[in-house]
């Protein structure tokens, strides 16, 4: 009995190491924008509204996305999101916003089935083993960029994060601190379930915040990140 009790301590020991790991680092990563020269910009799909306008942090994703475009970082956008709560299909959503910004839409590509963070990637790593892309921009809030960078290196692809830093989930304080605490959950899962073992979890998590404490300076586009 008290060998069970000990185990279990300790294994919660180890999940609360885990979540203490992985928060420091999506906090961290949240910070580094990556930006550089791609293939394709990859902006992941957020909420809708019920009267179908896009969400703070759908808009937020969008613009950036374009930011990025305009300023020449790579020659198509990929806007990946199904239909959510409410219709339209976020992609719809952005695209809209996309002409409206004046790109063309030939320069528009569209996912309009995926549901979830995986199905995106998924759809990504397709499309690009089929169009010869290699090296691909993130762009989502800023507290979504691990996770979404990590999955898209899983599935072969040279990832780095472009974070929508004007997204209302990210400078707004509460708002930032609860969606990071449920990406730090999320990451645990995929880490647990979809690609590593429970003790591998919290390894590759430390080695990230030691690599993202130590690494190169950021480097932040003027104008990106919100005022302190």
């Amino acid at each position: 009995m008290r060998t069970f009790v000990l185990g279990g301590l300790a294994g919660g020991l180890s999940v609360v190491l885990a979540l203490v790991a992985l928060y420091q680092a999506v906090d961290r990563q949240a910070e580094r924008d990556e930006t550089r020269p791609a293939d394709v910009i990859i902006v992941l799909g957020s909420q809708v509204r019920a009267d179908g306008e896009p969400s703070n942090s759908l808009r937020s994703r969008t613009l950036r996305g374009v930011q990025l475009y305009q300023e020449g970082y790579a020659p198509l956008l990929l806007l990946t999101g199904g239909v959510g709560r409410f219709p339209p299909a976020e992609a719809q959503v952005m695209r809209r916003l996309a002409l409206q910004a004046g790109i063309p839409d030939d320069r528009l590509v569209l996912d309009e089935t995926a549901t979830s963070t995986q199905e995106s990637i998924e759809t990504a790593a397709r499309l690009a083993r089929e169009r010869g892309w290699r090296t691909v921009l993130i762009v989502s809030d800023p507290f979504h960029i691990y996770r979404a960078r990590q999955m898209a290196r899983d599935a072969g692809l040279d990832a780095y994060g472009a974070p929508a830093y004007q997204s209302h989930l990210y400078t707004m304080d509460r708002l930032r601190r609860y969606y990071t605490v449920r990406e730090s959950f999320a990451l645990l899962w995929y880490y647990t379930l979809g690609r590593l073992t429970m003790t591998n979890s919290l390894t590759v998590a430390l080695r990230e915040l030691e690599r993202l404490r130590f690494g190169p300076t950021r480097h932040v586009l003027q104008g990106t990140r919100p005022a302190s």
